[in-house]
Order: structure tokens, then C-alpha cells, then sequence
């Protein structure tokens, strides 16, 4: 008898504990997967955090490229604008421009032109002329021509014209002698009245062009 009821205590606490250990091992897997869970839940949001930065940070690097990118683009078409003014328009303007005021002939007919327009009226007239180093001596005998036929012209009224050198390269400035007037006839002067009609017409022309097009063929 002593042993049966032994017996039965023995396996009345196997079995109490091998249920206590069950559900304590349940309560370990249960808490473990718990915990996996949230692990992963924290570091699928680590890096949808990870991923979308990521993402806006490429964002605005290629908004940045691409701002100086055009930044460049435009820089260079100025840049390009600038170069073919200069070398259709402003180089070949020059040296032709150049080319003919350093006709003498030339110089002579627009310069009496110039003269012949002052004087008119009556009364005496003082008109300074700027010329050139190396036309000043080819055109003395022209101003003293000038002098001698519009004072004529004029019923005796006194005609002064003074022939200096100042600082012109080519071409002639004219005015009164008092300063009060001078108009530029150098060849500067003709450049930038060329250059200020025809610029906008190149301008105009040159946004025509479309180097997009051009790019892709």
C-alpha cells in the first residue's frame, strides 16, 4: 500500500512539473516571439527611415545637379553668344570700318561734308577737326582749301578751321572750338552705331537656333 500511494505521489509531481515546465516553455516561445516581432517591426521602420531618407537625399543632389547644370548650360550659351558677336559681328566690322577711315579720300569727302553743314548760315565760324597722327599731314591742304572756299562762299564771313591731333585712331571728331559741340566720327564710334543695330538683330536671329535640336541630331 505504502508503495502504491508513493507511487502515485511520484508521478503526481512528474506530471505537475512536466506541465509547469510546458507552460513555462510556452510563456519563454510566446515572450521570444513576441520580442522577435517587435525587433523586426523596429527595424522595418529603421529602414523604410533608412530607405526613404536615402531616397531624398538622392532627391536633392539631382535637383541640385540639375540647377547647375542649367546654371552651366545657360553660362555657356552666354558665353557662346558672346564669342560669335564678337567674331561675326564685332571683328569684321572693325577691320572694315578700320579699312575705310583710313582712306584719305574717303575722310576728305565726309569731312568737308561735316564742315560744310556747320557753316552754314551766317556769321564767322571757329570748328576744331581731330584727326589722326598719320592723316593730319595728308589732309592740311583739304582744311586750308576748305577755309579759303566756304569764307568765299560766305560774303567774307571768317572761317576757321583748326586741324589737331588728340587721341584719334581713325576716323575724325568735329565741333566748335569752344567745346560746346563735338560730334565722333571715329572709328569707335561708327563700331558702336553698327553694333547697336545690328545686335538685336543678332540676338534674335541667334534665339532662332535651336541647339536642342541640334543636339540631338
Amino acid at each position: 500500500m505504502v508503495d502504491t500511494k508513493l507511487q502515485d505521489l511520484i508521478e503526481t509531481l512528474k506530471k505537475h512539473g512536466v506541465e509547469s515546465g510546458e507552460a513555462a516553455s510556452r510563456q519563454i516561445v510566446e515572450e521570444a516571439e513576441k520580442n522577435a516581432s517587435e525587433i523586426l517591426a523596429r527595424a522595418n521602420k529603421e529602414a523604410e527611415g533608412i530607405v526613404k531618407g536615402a531616397k531624398e537625399e538622392a532627391d536633392r543632389i539631382m535637383r541640385q545637379l540639375h540647377a547647375s547644370m542649367e546654371i552651366a548650360a545657360s553660362q555657356f550659351l552666354t558665353n557662346l553668344k558672346r564669342h560669335m558677336e564678337t567674331n561675326l559681328l564685332s571683328l569684321p566690322l572693325k577691320g572694315k570700318i578700320t579699312e575705310t577711315l583710313k582712306d584719305t579720300a574717303f575722310l576728305k569727302e565726309l569731312i568737308t561734308k561735316c564742315v560744310e553743314e556747320f557753316v552754314k548760315g551766317t556769321g564767322p565760324s571757329d570748328l576744331t577737326i581731330l584727326v589722326s597722327k598719320e592723316q593730319r599731314e595728308k589732309l592740311e591742304d583739304m582744311v586750308v582749301n576748305l577755309i579759303t572756299r566756304l569764307g568765299e562762299e560766305k560774303g567774307g564771313d571768317r572761317v576757321k578751321l583748326n586741324l589737331r591731333t588728340d587721341g584719334v585712331s581713325y576716323g575724325f571728331m568735329i565741333g566748335k572750338s569752344d567745346g560746346s559741340v563735338m560730334l565722333d566720327f571715329t572709328g569707335e564710334a561708327f563700331l558702336n552705331l553698327f553694333l547697336t543695330y545690328l545686335s538685336p538683330k543678332f540676338h534674335a536671329f541667334f534665339k532662332t537656333i535651336d541647339f536642342k535640336n541640334i543636339e540631338k541630331k
